[in-house]
């Protein structure tokens, strides 16, 4: 099935940092707010094997229910797909209605988002595009 065929989505990329967390948070309270479908998206970079595929859906349903034990209040789509984690995000936001992500906390080459996922989805989201950064759970960091 194709992006376009939920055109009031709100899509949350989750790898279950803190920062991602705080995204998922974002993105149900938006699409509570619009009436959308939540897109709960999960990227495993590569070209992973079943095995992998399975234990990322898995964690994915796990850190869904751990944050809402009943339920984000919104329709869900959990997704596991694999490539490169910015790509796949901006590929999968055509037609959104919003793409949240977490920023990371720390980045190697000094950019103050973090990591390579923002930039990239900064520069080529096709829909609006909300950063997040939970600095409740970096406090003691």
């Amino acid at each position: 099935m194709n992006a376009t065929a939920y055109p009031r989505r709100v899509i949350a990329g989750v790898d279950g940092s803190p920062n991602s967390v705080a995204a998922l948070h974002r993105a149900v309270a938006e699409a509570c707010r619009g009436g959308t479908v939540l897109e709960v998206v999960l990227v495993i970079p590569g070209c992973p094997d079943p095995g992998a595929y399975a234990a990322a859906l898995t964690k994915l349903s796990d850190i869904l229910t751990l944050e809402y034990p009943d339920g984000p209040g919104v329709p869900v789509r959990e997704k596991v797909e694999h490539g490169d984690p910015a790509t796949t995000l901006v590929e999968l936001a055509d037609g959104a209605a919003l793409l949240v992500i977490g920023a990371r906390s720390r980045s190697e080459a000094g950019n103050p988002l973090g990591g390579e996922v923002v930039p990239v989805c900064m520069n080529r989201a096709p829909c609006p595009l909300a950063v997040c950064a939970d600095h409740s759970r970096h406090a003691g960091v």
